[in-house]
């Protein structure tokens, strides 16, 4: 599941009977010394992984991914396995680490599976006053969200039908956001896309996603559009129809284009006819795909699996060359997990220059 394959996929690789693999994952049978070893060059994932203890079956929350509808199932079986390694990373560092604590409001009192639009509003302030915002932009959603509980991983995707996705996992909220389309403003929306889920969606079944999929992705979109501009004050900056000026915003609020003129929409702030001729304006100019300001405001990065490995690894409390086989997994997707340079974990050592004699 982590590296897109099926059963058959990795049974021709391994020069075996797909029936032999599956006697192998049912426990039935053990593979050969030597078909072991291909098993694990074949999928990168080091020696250690393959004898740890299966994991509990404790209860998690849905996995919501931010465009669902056109996401395969073997792409979302690559992201419920990263998550899984998200979290294997999170729970190796906090047997040693002090993570800030989940803070959230306390939403009870609103009926989570009735909601209407002011009611999301609400929830967006509410929120935003928890954490003592103010209503102007924000500087780094991404730390916010991290220094409030959250665990974010920043990912490529290589998928363009996957922006985001996110899960409960004994009480904590996960994400992981891709960067395929590298953009900030829209990377920031989707995190709170996110967030919306995780707070307004925690009763939804993943039967209940997928018949009501359309209602549950417009309130994430609400919220987020509500939380990152916030009626009071956006609305008093709108003072123009032209492109220019939602760039202008774009700078100020660092959000996509799109999702300024969607919240315009949203708060009746413009016309039907002057979002209809934005809307044109973008797709004449070709800023549908690729926006101003797209490859010049930088990604946010997130930190707090980055510091607890680096931490860790200075301290001396682990190893760099040996902490793959400690947490038993792939070198490579802890790095990416962790927003580590690449290598990070490669043992280091000086080059011997030899001469001719």
């Amino acid at each position: 599941m982590a590296r897109g394959m099926t059963i058959t996929d990795l049974a021709e690789q391994l020069f075996i009977t797909k029936q032999a693999l599956s006697q192998y994952e049912l426990g039935h049978s053990s593979p050969s010394g030597e078909v072991f070893m291909k098993i694990v060059n074949t999928l990168k994932f080091p020696t250690s992984y393959f004898f740890k203890p299966l994991p509990s079956n404790r209860p998690k929350g849905t996995v919501f991914y931010r465009s669902l509808k056109s996401t395969a199932q073997r792409s979302r079986d690559i992201q419920v396995a990263r998550l899984d390694m998200q979290e294997d990373i999170f729970n190796f560092t906090e047997n040693y680490l002090d993570f800030p604590g989940v803070n959230l409001p306390d939403f009870e009192n609103v009926k989570l599976d009735n909601l209407q639009v002011d009611d999301i509003e609400l929830m967006a302030t509410k929120l935003r006053e928890h954490w003592g915002l103010g209503n102007g932009p924000i500087n780094n959603i991404t730390a916010l969200l991290e220094n409030n509980g959250f665990i974010i991983s920043k990912f490529k995707f290589n998928d363009h039908n996957v922006d985001a996705y996110s899960q409960w996992r004994e009480g904590r909220p996960f994400i992981v956001v891709g960067t395929d389309k590298e953009a900030s403003g829209r990377m920031r929306f989707n995190l709170m896309h996110e967030v919306g889920h995780l707070i307004m969606h925690k009763w939804v079944t993943p039967l209940d996603l997928k018949e009501k999929l359309m209602l549950i992705e417009n309130e994430a979109h609400r919220f987020s559009s509500a939380f990152l501009l916030p009626r009071e004050s956006f609305s008093r900056e709108i003072m123009s129809t032209s492109l220019n000026h939602f760039t202008e915003l774009k700078k100020r609020w660092n959000i996509s284009i799109q999702a300024m003129i969607k919240r315009c929409e949203d708060l009746d702030l413009l016309s039907e006819n002057q979002v209809l001729y934005l809307r044109k304006q973008l797709s004449a100019r070709r800023m549908n795909k690729k926006e101003p300001l797209d490859d010049v405001i930088p990604l946010e990065e997130p930190n707090l699996l980055k510091q607890a490995m680096i931490m860790l690894t200075e301290h001396g409390i682990i190893k760099p060359s040996t902490l793959s086989e400690e947490l038993c997994l792939p070198q490579q997707d802890v790095e990416e997990l962790s927003s580590l340079p690449p290598g990070f974990f490669s043992p280091s050592g000086k080059v011997i220059q030899l001469n001719f004699k």
